[in-house]
């Protein structure tokens, strides 16, 4: 089976799982403006919600390097330059991650914390998708090691890429994993410098840009949603 994992990868993975292109970055900041997060690109959720965890990311290997897609947008009047995914609240205060709110006091802030929660549940349907799909992913997986356990999810969202494509219905389309078709260009960006890669991390740290972003939101999200 593993051998099979191995195959599925190899062949199929540079077509039906690659990274997104600059019209696929086009369409999720669309899509989540309308949801109450210009700038938004996703959610992430570690399987630990841990620091190392984090920095094995592919994602985050890619926002440390400056890597990330060029994302340009306004919130209450203040100017942002960078994407940013939704987390929980235990992620550090970084520029690209906006976290919930706990404990959180006044109308605004519990609004926002609501629809930040709602929003970050991405993650977790994308899992939902394929569970029913694939009876490996619902089962037990502690006695695998981490390389097996990445072959197997890896291929099985390889697999439901392809059957997405195959039955294409525009339903079904919607629930694709980075994946809008062949014959499509990845962004592509020079390696960066150290200099550069140094200002990318002093960037990605800080916690001011977190806040102001943050605060930004709830101001953002109370004004176009409130208590609808």
């Amino acid at each position: 089976m593993y051998k099979f994992c191995q195959a599925v990868i190899e062949v199929f993975g540079p077509e039906y799982l690659r990274q997104p292109t600059a019209a696929d970055i086009e369409r999720l900041l669309a899509t989540n403006a309308a949801r109450g997060f210009p700038g938004m690109l996703g959610s992430i959720d570690c399987s630990h919600n841990d620091i190392n965890m984090l920095q094995s990311s592919p994602v985050f290997t890619r926002l440390a390097e400056g890597h990330s897609p060029p994302v340009n947008f306004e919130i209450n009047g203040h100017q942002y330059n960078k994407g940013y995914y939704l987390a929980d609240g235990i992620y550090p205060q970084w520029s690209t991650f906006v976290k919930t709110i706990s404990n959180s006091q006044g109308e605004k802030r519990k609004r926002f914390a609501q629809i930040q929660e709602s929003a970050k549940k991405d993650v977790e349907r994308a899992l939902g998708v394929l569970q029913p799909r694939w009876g490996i992913v619902r089962n037990p997986a502690l006695s695998w090691d981490e390389r097996k356990l990445w072959e197997v999810m890896t291929s099985c969202v390889i697999m439901h890429n392809m059957i997405v494509e195959d039955e294409r219905d525009e339903s079904i389309f919607d629930q694709g994993f980075d994946y809008q078709g062949e014959n499509v260009e990845p962004l592509h960006q020079e390696p960066a410098t150290f200099e550069q890669f140094a200002q990318f991390h002093r960037e990605l740290r800080d916690w001011h840009t977190h806040l102001d972003l943050q605060n930004d939101l709830v101001e953002h999200v109370w004004d176009h949603i409130g208590n609808q």
